[in-house]
């Protein structure tokens, strides 16, 4: 009974273990939804629905009827329909009802040829629909028909991926037979008098609304010039004036794109949101070259089209410059040679191995660091970031005591003189780390430094000293074991001479 009732608990956990495993496992909406984030965290940002727009709203045919027959006095044979959205696979229906017999006919591209009344061709390059109709004169009366244009496609939205979305609109056809009684019309006053229709220029200006036209259309980068690392992500906006890209947007902008010096080097941009004024585009920085990326779009109410340019030089990381091995009391300079990216904050810094700031640089720029004594032995961790992505690797920085004095070379000058050449590295307290003396181990001998033979090279805090050695006795055969002692108190190795 106690095993069944073990196997059954082992069983739960093995359960509730494959289901966390589950929720664990990033799912492919978490990859597709970059842009979905990017919206959720700019609330002023939308997307454009998918909409038809007709350009008219109704098509009119009149047509005189006189002794000699028909004749057609004014005619407006195409309609163009736009459509908005990141969508594919767009598929029209278009009917067209006779209002007087309630008579509906239906059309599709296919079979629209062989119509001799009503047709249509979709170019989905442009985003439209073209409706051509040739009015029906046959019954010689007024008609009225209403055609009614639904679409249906396939969403490319991140919010709404794969999704169907669909919209309809309509718009009229009308035929006006005018006779020539018609076109000579009387109007009656208020006292049921009968007057001409030509009307005095004052009245007529009385009639007609005054004709304002648009406000100017025109796009505005927010940067003419973008700057981002090479294959990276970048961003621009582009202001619009003069258009809500809401409501008046005749279709979906177009984006062309023209690489230099080819087609090789990459890049690309595409449309992610709207706002009321303006419109976020975002793409891949091309490897090399420039990316020009030219924008336009139609105002539906009146056509008008507005183009802007702007274009996406790629910069190249270059490695950071700094010394990987530092000394106690040695001021360093920490150069992170990042490139200026547009719309994106460059910073850099240097960590202690637990994460604490120690040196840092705002704008990206170089800045110093002059390790403290106590810092020897440490590793610190250099970083650059822009917007608070790392940029490159981590790299870290020892800090080391200086290597020990050494006695370098021993000179036999003749006449029973010797100089010896030191090497001395650093700094003790503030002040150059130099020999203060050489320590004679064995030997009658006497030591002097020689003033002025000194040499510094404080770029690589090396100091060079030159000492010369005599004879204290006057023996002819000189020997003798010295160590050079430094003003930090390190000591170098023994030397003997003559040498064994």
């Amino acid at each position: 009974m106690q095993g069944k009732q073990r196997n059954k608990t082992i069983e739960i956990y093995f359960i509730l273990y494959l289901a966390a495993l589950v929720f664990l496992i990033p799912g492919k909406e978490g990859e597709v939804n970059d842009e979905l984030s990017f919206n959720k965290s700019n609330p002023r940002i939308f997307q454009l629905p998918f909409g038809l727009k007709p350009e008219k709203n109704t098509l009119a045919a009149t047509v005189k009827l006189d002794s000699t027959g028909l004749r057609i006095t004014s005619f407006d044979s195409v309609n163009t329909i736009f459509y908005t959205g990141n969508v594919r696979d767009v598929k029209f229906d278009v009917s067209i009802e006779d209002r007087s017999t309630r008579q509906v006919l239906a059309i599709d591209e296919n079979t629209a040829g062989s119509n001799l009344f009503f047709r249509y061709n979709v170019d989905q390059s442009n985003q439209m629909l073209r409706f051509v109709w040739n009015p029906p004169f046959y019954d010689r009366q007024n008609k009225t028909y209403i055609v009614r244009v639904s679409a249906q496609c396939i969403s490319n939205e991140a919010s709404s991926q794969g999704q169907i979305v669909e919209d309809v609109v309509q718009f009229s056809l009308v035929i006006n037979y005018i006779t020539d009684f018609d076109s000579n019309l009387l109007f009656a006053n208020e006292s049921g008098a009968l007057i001409n229709n030509q009307i005095q220029d004052s009245a007529i200006n009385s009639l007609v609304p005054v004709y304002t036209p648009p406000a100017n259309l025109f796009m505005t980068p927010r940067e003419e010039i973008i700057r981002a690392l090479a294959y990276s992500t970048w961003e621009n906006e582009l202001s619009i004036f003069g258009l809500d890209p809401k409501f008046d947007l005749r279709k979906q902008p177009d984006i062309k794109l023209i690489r230099e010096p080819d087609n090789r080097i990459g890049g690309s941009a595409r449309i992610v949101g709207f706002t009321p004024s303006s419109i976020i585009l975002k793409g891949e920085t091309p490897g090399y070259g420039t990316l020009k990326v030219a924008v336009s779009m139609i105002r539906h109410s009146d056509g008008k089209e507005a183009i802007r340019e702007f274009k996406v030089v790629p910069q190249m990381m270059e490695d950071p410059k700094f010394e990987q091995l530092m000394y106690p009391a040695v001021k360093y300079i920490f150069d992170p040679r990042l490139p200026i990216i547009s719309g994106q904050k460059a910073s850099s810094y240097l960590k202690s191995s637990d994460g604490k700031i120690v040196a840092t640089s705002s704008n990206g720029g170089k800045f110093e660091f002059t390790p403290a004594l106590s810092d020897t032995g440490k590793i610190f961790i250099f970083e650059r970031y822009l917007d608070n992505n790392l940029i490159g690797q981590k790299y870290s920085v020892k800090v080391q005591m200086y290597p020990i004095p050494e006695i370098a070379r021993i000179s036999d000058m003749g006449n029973r003189t010797i100089r010896i050449f030191t090497n001395c590295y650093g700094y003790h307290q503030g002040a150059e780390n130099y020999i203060t003396k050489i320590e004679i181990l064995q030997g009658n001998v006497k030591i002097r430094e020689v003033i002025g033979a000194q040499r510094n090279e404080e770029d690589k805090m090396v100091f060079r000293q030159v000492f010369e050695i005599t004879s204290n006795s006057g023996e002819s055969q000189l020997t003798f074991r010295i160590q050079a002692v430094a003003l930090n108190g390190q000591k170098s190795e023994i030397s003997v001479y003559p040498l064994r």
